[in-house]
């Protein structure tokens, strides 16, 4: 068993590492957006926070619903069905047309939900603009996703990686170019941030489909041969019965953070600020524990495939292992360093101390939210989201979001409302529950999918 592991943790690690190195390059695109545009000004910086907040969840539902083709691929190629892999790769991109059109037209028609907000001038415009140019890029993102998560389903990760870095290399001299402006090219602020984003999604999509074209593993898998309605037909309709819980249960906590975002817009520029810091680090450590669960849905998925109960086994265990150990490093981490991790977005005093705050509590989560994305990879990889969804939606909203609710803006359960702070304690307590319920769903699935 212990030899078993160390192989198993070799495996995870090289196609984790990969995995956690694009993401960390993806998610520094924000990271970059939320700094740049803080070197302009308070209101910049709020503009992102909420623009990023708002477009999050819709990005993530196309992500979501295309990310059941890395489990499905998996699974068929662990059972030596090539035909079948190139069918579902076909699928998810006819898919992810018209997910990334839709994504675009909700985009571009939010003004009535900027207005009910109440922002001040020039934040709502920032934010408008913002939200309208990236809009454009989705389309050929929900492209590119297809195209990633068929690739990972293969077991290589690679070329999620560099493609990943060559965005966040691009992407820097493009937000530079439409924030600040040069030559031709006046000042944007912070909406020069969604053109430079558009640009980088569609260059992302072209030079994914150039390598799976052209790459030995997956040319050969590419090209249509033939189209059969309804082998096509089931095909896609298992997409989306995977896909759309596993968008759902994504967007329950992504949007978690989001409605925070526009519940504490009227609390001034400053919470919102302080809050989209704490949000920005925290979304970029995130990335660890989340690469590790995305490793976890590809060798579970492949050892669902081969329908052994022990390789399956031994990565649950293994995989989530690693997350519960990478999980407490980054609390500790949190805790001790918060207060110089900080001074990297913002000058203000007052947002300083915010995020500061605010960091404490997210140093309370940070075990609990790596266990239960590890837990949700495992189920993923066990073709099991339904549940998933229905715990993320009980975990985040009920208890999160409607909890934290209570706790920022009534004195029902304090002496004083908390504000913000009453929000991330609701986001602890939902965190915490949710690692509980998807450790109690795994094992129970384990044993009906091996034992029963």
């Amino acid at each position: 068993m212990i030899h078993q592991v160390l192989d198993e943790s070799k495996l995870l690690f090289k196609l984790a590492l990969p995995i956690f190195l694009a993401q960390l390059a993806l998610t520094a695109l924000g990271f970059i957006d939320t700094i740049m545009s803080g070197w302009v000004g308070t209101d910049d910086l709020a503009a992102i926070g909420l623009g990023s907040s708002i477009m999050l969840p819709v990005f993530i539902f196309s992500t979501g619903v295309l990310l059941a083709l890395t489990p499905l691929i998996s699974k068929q190629f662990g059972g030596h069905n090539l035909q079948a892999v190139t069918r579902y790769l076909h699928q998810g991109l006819w898919l992810s047309v018209p997910l990334g059109l839709l994504s675009m037209y909700i985009l571009m028609n939010l003004d009535e939900l900027l207005v009910w907000l109440d922002l001040s001038e020039p934040v709502y415009k920032l934010t408008s603009d913002y939200l309208f140019y990236i809009a454009f890029g989705l389309p050929g993102v929900a492209l590119y996703q297809a195209l990633r998560f068929f690739w990972e389903g293969l077991g290589t990760t690679l070329p999620t990686m560099w493609i990943s870095f060559l965005a966040l290399l691009v992407n820097i001299p493009l937000n530079a170019l439409f924030i600040y402006g040069y030559g031709v090219v006046e000042p944007m602020g912070a909406a020069g941030c969604g053109v430079a984003s558009a640009i980088v999604m569609w260059l992302m999509f072209v030079v994914g489909f150039v390598y799976a074209v052209r790459a030995p593993l997956t040319r050969s898998l590419v090209h249509f041969k033939q189209f059969d309605w309804p082998v096509w037909k089931q095909g896609i309709a298992d997409i989306v019965n995977l896909g759309v819980p596993n968008a759902l249960a994504l967007i329950f906590e992504v949007s978690l953070f989001s409605f925070i975002a526009l519940f504490i817009a009227k609390l001034g520029s400053v919470v919102i600020a302080g809050h989209q810091v704490a949000i920005s680090f925290t979304s970029l450590t995130f990335m660890l524990p989340l690469s590790i669960a995305m490793a976890i849905t590809v060798r579970v998925g492949k050892g669902y495939g081969e329908n052994s109960r022990q390789a399956v086994l031994v990565s649950l265990y293994t995989g989530i292992g690693f997350a519960v150990v990478i999980g407490a490093l980054l609390s500790v981490v949190t805790y001790l360093l918060r207060d110089q991790i900080v001074t990297m977005y913002s000058k203000d005093h007052e947002v300083l101390l915010l995020a500061s705050t605010l960091l404490i509590y997210a140093a309370y989560y940070q075990v609990f939210d790596a266990i239960q994305v590890a837990c949700a990879g495992g189920l993923r990889g066990l073709h099991d989201t339904r549940v998933t969804m229905v715990v993320t939606f009980f975990s985040y909203w009920g208890v999160g979001l409607a909890g934290g609710y209570v706790l920022a803006f009534t004195d029902w359960l304090t002496e004083t409302p908390m504000g913000v702070q009453g929000f991330w304690f609701g986001i602890v307590m939902g965190l915490l529950l949710a690692a509980i319920l998807l450790t109690i769903r795994l094992r129970g699935q384990f044993d009906v999918r091996f034992n029963g």
